[in-house]
């Protein structure tokens, strides 16, 4: 009976599992310093940061990617963009924050590079430090197809996928529910 308890158990909860999809979009970013020339970087010089993209198997027609960097070394100059993306674009939100926005109208699926960065070196003396990293803004990338969701139900209204979850809920309801009467009566 313990095994049958289990199985039901086990069996509600994948159910309920499966009620509530969600999607994610699980893009990934990497920034790449550039290689340090054997004399080391000097002062005035223009050093290039790539960001990489890989969109791990999904088509992605726009994306963005926040990028920290240090204002008393560096100062921003540029943005191109890289083959992933057709277009990026650069706001530039102040004390050292940028926020990429790109975009492919075909959509882009795989790995690539997503834009390249290139600063100014303002540094005073030389030595080692953090320049740059990467962050995630609050937005997810657009999807080149929109997975289709139905709207959730409002009050007293089922639809869709809900309908057939609703079935399903109700009939383990009536086997659990018959089970438990049948160990009463017992």
């Amino acid at each position: 009976m313990d095994k049958i308890k289990n199985f039901l158990l086990s069996l509600f909860f994948i159910t309920i599992f499966l009620l509530f999809p969600s999607y994610i979009y699980a893009v990934r970013f990497d920034l790449i310093a550039p290689q340090p020339p054997e004399e080391g970087f000097m002062r005035g010089q223009t050093v290039q940061f790539t960001i990489n993209i890989d969109t791990q198997g999904e088509t992605v027609n726009s994306t963005q990617i926040g990028m920290d960097y240090d204002t008393r070394y560096l100062e921003y100059v540029s943005t191109t963009p890289g083959d992933a993306m057709t277009s990026v674009s650069t706001n530039n939100l102040g004390d050292g924050k940028l926020l990429f926005n790109g975009e492919n109208q075909s959509g882009f699926s795989g790995q690539g590079t997503f834009a390249y960065v290139s600063f100014k070196i303002i540094a005073q003396a030389p030595g080692e430090t953090q320049l740059c990293v990467l962050w995630s803004p609050e937005s997810s990338p657009t999807p080149s197809s929109q997975p289709i969701s139905p709207p959730p139900p409002t009050a007293g209204e089922i639809k869709g996928v809900y309908t057939s979850s609703f079935f399903g809920l109700i009939f383990i309801s009536i086997f659990l529910l018959f089970f438990w009467v049948k160990n009463l009566i017992k």
